[in-house]
């Protein structure tokens, strides 16, 4: 049987690596929402927030006659923030809470910063971007590719810790 989250992850990385067409944006919308449910409980305060959400689409330059589609994903249905912006917005001080450092005094400013861009990284690879349409290749992967590109990159993580300064 599958899992909410099984669920939801599919529907994620499927929408996320093609441009959904703008018949297809409630469909989606409704399939994330269902996906959410599935995967966060059908609690009674989860129906009223999934309703919140939507599948945005991002036109940045529609001011200067550019209505070409940049980005689309999970985002506030009134203000059609995405969800990744909005986390941008959040954080935007890099001062570490005061709630978190009571609970976890011995997280450093360097690591609260990292958790920060990696959850923000996170939510960005729930995005589609007109910008990597071309490497995602509408979500075909070559298995054989992900796993050169993995040995490389591990190789290179050894190579990092060993020296920081030179592991290119």
């Amino acid at each position: 049987m599958a899992s909410g989250k099984q669920i939801l992850l599919s529907l994620l990385s499927e929408y996320s690596q093609k441009k959904t067409t703008k018949q297809q944006l409630e469909k989606v919308t409704n399939r994330i929402k269902s996906g959410l449910l599935l995967h966060g409980s059908t609690a009674k305060f989860m129906w009223p927030t999934v309703e919140q959400l939507t599948w945005v689409e991002q036109r940045p330059d529609i001011e200067q006659g550019d209505d070409e589609i940049k980005k689309q994903g999970l985002g506030l249905k009134d203000s059609e923030l995405l969800l990744s912006d909005l986390f941008g917005l959040i954080t935007e001080n890099e001062e570490i809470p005061e709630n978190i450092k009571g609970i976890y005094p011995e997280i450093t400013n360097e690591a609260y910063k990292a958790g920060i861009h990696i959850i923000w990284s996170l939510l960005k690879a729930l995005e589609w971007s007109k910008t990597y349409e071309d490497v995602e290749n509408s979500g075909k992967l070559d298995v054989i590719e992900k796993e050169q590109f993995l040995k490389n990159y591990e190789r290179k993580l050894v190579e990092y810790r060993n020296d920081p300064e030179d592991y290119s």
